[in-house]
Order: structure tokens, then C-alpha cells, then sequence
């Protein structure tokens, strides 16, 4: 753990000499290789403004996290990209499927040279993840498109030159978490055990190894970075449950959950690319974890309440941080150094933290020169 915290704050000065400001500025070094693009695979954290349409936008919405109404970057994709000498990712979708009434229906609409595949509520290979009208209720009111990795994937490649890729991309696979909720609802509701749930977890695990191996890097991605599920039961979705023996229930469930999943990902990632050149592992799930038990290391003041007001009705129709903004954060509080917007969803501070330690690691590999 020692170690871990000295890589960790060599990746924190990254970010605060070069990223946390948002400008696009010159990267410290050259990048080490040159890149010719990012492309990023996986969900809500990952997602540049699939959603960014409609309603969503009226509000000052379109990313889960404290949006920004002037363009400076707020998810960690948004920091990496100008430090490789790229511009600022795009959503490769937008759109959404939920009520008409209210502004949710908006078709979806895909944007050629956009590499943002990531999507809100998107699963491995499911369909249908968290905000997907499928589910009913609230969800069926949003309408999440939740497409899955799997046909992310498979829509990059059909933009491509032989449905593959050029071997100059670096690559960002972030998944999983929605699968956990998911499951987690299942054994809430009585409709499936926890052994199942957990099983289905690893299978998703599983999936997710077999997709990289197959479709990432035996398709030619030489710079695949992948990483894993941080710790749910450390985010205010878990620790504010009132009742104490729901939230310790909750608790155990989502450690068994992300840790099946985990462990068999980097597991099966091992035996299918044993010390492959062109694949690094990021443990987002030891850093989340460590950033709440030792929130002052990473410049934290809250890792416990949320920075966004959502109160529904109220300053956010929807109670999340996809239509979080300066305009309805909690009062009489500084939260810019808060961990989570929402329930479980980083700040732009968390992301920029993230965005420094995925940059250390990437430099650990050689793939980023930051001297």
C-alpha cells in the first residue's frame, strides 16, 4: 500500500501542474507513442454527453458529474486526450428514449469521427442497464440508450478500415459497475439470489476479458488500457442508508459483487494476454477505496455527502448529476473538493485525480512521456 500511495501522488502532480486547470495545453512531454486518437469504451464514468440532448440539455446537463456550462473539460477522458496532443472526445452517440412529453425523445443520432463510445447505464453485453426505458418507471421517463460495450465495440470497427484497428489508438475500456447495480436490484427485489447475481458478475467478467483479447487487441490495439470496477460500497448510495442492517446487507453485496468481478477479470485478462505488451490494468477499485479512508492524501474535504442538491422535486428534476450543475449544488458549502456529485458519481475534482493517476500508470508502461 506504501508503494501504491507514491505512485499515486507522482500521478496527483500530473494532474495539478498540467490538467486540473481544463486548458488545452501542451502535454509535459511528448506523448510516448504518438497517438493518433482515444477511444473509450464503457459507461457513466466514461461518457462525454451521450445524453446531452433534449430536456438534459435545457437543464445544463449532460454528463454524470458536476456539468460545467463554459466547455472546461469535467471527465477524465476530457483530461487525458490533450495531454496526447489530442482534441477534446466527443460523444460517438447521442440521443435518448424516454418520454416525449417531457423532452426525453430524442433520436439517436451517431457522429462520424466521435470516439466517445461510452454510455450512461451501459453494461458488458446486456442491453438493458440502469436508466433504459426497459426497466419502467423513472427509467422508462429518461431513456437511457445503455448500448453495451459488446456493440460499442462493434460500431467503432464498422467506422474503421477492415473492421480494425490501426495499432496507433490508445484504448479505454471502463465497465462493469452497471452490471452490479443490476444485480444488486435483482436480489433487493427477491428475484434472484445473491449466488446467481454473483455469477452473473462473473460471467460479465469474463465477457468483458474475452472482448478485449478478441475484439481490441487480436484486431490490432497495441495500446489498450482497461479498468476495473471501483468500490460501490464506499459511495453515499451504501453508507447513507439509514437502517443499519440494510446497509451493512448492501454492503457485503456489492464487496461480493465487485470483487467476483474484479478478481476474475484481471484473472482471465492474465491467462488469455499473459505480460502482453499492449494491455494495462488500472485498479480504480484500491484507489476508490483508499481515496475514502484517507481522504485529506488526495485533497478531499467531504468522501461522504454528495456535492449536487438532489432533492425532487427541487433544484434537480431527475436527483442526479446528469443535470447537476453550479446552479443547483448543495448551499452554504465549498464542494469543489467533494468525491461524489451524485450517489456514486465522481466530481470533476475526483475525475481530474483519476485522469492524473491513469496518466502515472500509462508513463509507468512507457506510454506517456511525462518528464
Amino acid at each position: 500500500m506504501r508503494h501504491f500511495k507514491l505512485n499515486l501522488l507522482a500521478g496527483l502532480t500530473i494532474i495539478f501542474v498540467g490538467c486540473s486547470d481544463g486548458n488545452d495545453d501542451p502535454p509535459l512531454g511528448p506523448p510516448k507513442p504518438n497517438f493518433s486518437a482515444q477511444i473509450s469504451f464503457g459507461d457513466s464514468l466514461s461518457d462525454v454527453g451521450t445524453y446531452r440532448v433534449g430536456t438534459v440539455a435545457d437543464l445544463g446537463g449532460g454528463q454524470y458529474t458536476i456539468n460545467s456550462s463554459n466547455g472546461t473539460p469535467t471527465n477524465w477522458t476530457e483530461l487525458t486526450a490533450p495531454k496526447f496532443g489530442l482534441p477534446a472526445p466527443c460523444a460517438a452517440m447521442t440521443g435518448l428514449d424516454g418520454d416525449p412529453l417531457q423532452g426525453f425523445s430524442v433520436p439517436a443520432t451517431p457522429h462520424p469521427g466521435c470516439t466517445g463510445y461510452a454510455q450512461g447505464g451501459a453494461r458488458v453485453t446486456d442491453l438493458v442497464g440502469p436508466g433504459n426505458k426497459s426497466l419502467g418507471g423513472a427509467n422508462a421517463t429518461l431513456g437511457q440508450l445503455t448500448v453495451p460495450v459488446v456493440t460499442q465495440i462493434v460500431n467503432h470497427l464498422a467506422t474503421t478500415s477492415g473492421g480494425t484497428f490501426s495499432g496507433t489508438e490508445v484504448v479505454f475500456v471502463m465497465a462493469g459497475a452497471n452490471d452490479a447495480f443490476i444485480q444488486a436490484e435483482l436480489v433487493k427485489a427477491g428475484s434472484k439470489s445473491s449466488v446467481d447475481a454473483i455469477s452473473a458478475m462473473v460471467s460479465a467478467a469474463n465477457e468483458l476479458a474475452g472482448l478485449v483479447k478478441t475484439q481490441l487487441i487480436d484486431k490490432g490495439a497495441k495500446y489498450v488500457v482497461v479498468i476495473n470496477v471501483p468500490d460501490i460500497s464506499s459511495t453515499p448510495q451504501v453508507t447513507s442508508i439509514v437502517d443499519l442492517n440494510a446497509r451493512r446487507e448492501a454492503k457485503n453485496l456489492f464487496d461480493s459483487l465487485i470483487s467476483a468481478y474484479n478478481v476474475v477479470l484481471i484473472t482471465k485478462l492474465n491467462i488469455d494476454l499473459p505480460n502482453s505488451p499492449n494491455l494495462l490494468v488500472i485498479d480504480a477499485f484500491t484507489l476508490s477505496k483508499d481515496q475514502v479512508a484517507n481522504p485529506t492524501t488526495y485533497g478531499f474535504t467531504n468522501v461522504t455527502h454528495t456535492a449536487c442538491d438532489l432533492t425532487v422535486p427541487g433544484p434537480n428534476p431527475l436527483g442526479s448529476s446528469l443535470v447537476c450543475n453550479a446552479s443547483n449544488l448543495i448551499t452554504g458549502e465549498d464542494t469543489s473538493t467533494y468525491m461524489f456529485a451524485d450517489t456514486v458519481h465522481p466530481t470533476p475534482y475526483n475525475h481530474s485525480l483519476f485522469a492524473g493517476y491513469v496518466l502515472q500508470q500509462m508513463a509507468s508502461k512507457g506510454w506517456y512521456n511525462n518528464l
